[in-house]
């Protein structure tokens, strides 16, 4: 069950990536809305889509490897999940002064 329930999250972020890629749509980026427009939505778009795909391949990859590693791979993908949630962070940053 936990196999299923990690491919469809996983599969659901690599799909907000795309989506978030390809139109430059940032709803996904709750707590900001109408108060803040990127800098730059191309570059801004496609860092982040890159980053919610990572974190879909994680989680993926964690369902996986949970049946033969147990909550050893859940310690590990979650502090490379909290790595990626840094880095989207700072790619918002980074487009709002500019980079």
């Amino acid at each position: 069950m936990e196999l299923i329930i990690g491919f469809v999250l996983g599969l659901l972020l690599i799909l907000a990536g795309y989506f978030v890629q390809t139109q430059k749509a940032f709803v996904f980026l709750a707590g900001f809305g109408d108060t803040w427009e990127p800098v730059n939505k191309d570059r801004l778009g496609k860092r982040v889509g890159f980053l919610l795909s990572t974190l879909g391949i994680i989680a993926i990859l964690t369902s996986i490897f949970t049946i033969w590693f147990g909550s050893t791979a859940g310690k590990v993908s979650a502090i490379l999940a909290v790595v990626d949630i840094i880095f989207i962070l700072a790619a918002i940053v980074l487009d709002r002064i500019g980079f």
